[in-house]
């Protein structure tokens, strides 16, 4: 069965500000990424900076609310993310999903001690913190980070772009396979203390001209 708190942290409803974000997408779009192209991007996405964040947020479940090691995950976090913009929409998701999982688990004293002593509070560790503290696994946290990614990107890809919306729900459904693929390498990377590093460098650099885009729709 479910867990009732993962389809809660999975959900889009539940408020975090990730509506805020497209994954990158927007910037793609304004470079010439066509609709029919964006399932190759959430894919390019699921196997670089998805598993990578996917990973940390695993490792972050595993730290069992250790706040030194996840403030350790925080710099790892930063160490992997070379753009300032996409360091500070990071944070802006992590400190948002903090502030969510303090109301959701109120007794769980590791998310205001977590939330009190990170500067960076990256999203990726912010997850595992309140998947954590929710009684998650490592391996739900991940799926709920790759599923995040990609519903990210979905639901951007609708306002950007003439998609449908069944259609884009039709991508997630059509990735489910390396979604769990993906959250089990996370997971066993995170066990083996040998976070990956798997970077999208083209993202990253669109982000830098993003930021400066008065028009953007997205923050990200």
């Amino acid at each position: 069965m479910l867990n009732p708190i993962m389809l809660l942290l999975s959900d889009a409803r539940t408020p975090t500000g990730s509506y805020a974000h497209s994954a990158g997408l927007e910037a793609a779009v304004q470079s010439g990424l066509r609709p029919d192209e964006v399932p190759a991007f959430m894919r390019g996405r699921l196997r670089t900076v998805a598993v990578t964040e996917a990973a940390l947020s695993a490792a972050a479940v595993l730290a069992s609310g250790d706040l030194d090691l996840l403030l350790a995950l925080d710099d790892e976090a930063v160490a992997r993310c070379p753009s300032p913009a996409l360091r500070t929409a990071a944070t802006t998701l992590g400190r948002g999903l903090l502030r969510t999982g303090a109301q959701l688990f109120p007794d769980a004293g590791i998310v205001p001690a977590y939330r009190a002593a990170s500067s960076h509070t990256p999203r990726c560790v912010a997850l595992g913190v309140v998947a954590g503290a929710g009684g998650l696994t490592s391996e739900q946290a991940a799926l709920i980070a790759l599923h995040d990614d990609a519903a990210t990107v979905a639901a951007a890809a609708v306002k950007l772009l003439p998609v449908d919306a069944g259609d884009a729900a039709g991508w997630i459904a059509r990735l489910a396979p390396q979604l769990q693929e993906a959250a089990a390498l996370a997971v066993a990377a995170a066990l083996r203390d040998d976070l990956p590093s798997l970077s999208a460098p083209l993202v990253e650099r669109r982000s830098l001209r993003h930021t400066t885009d008065r028009g953007r729709l997205f923050a990200s």
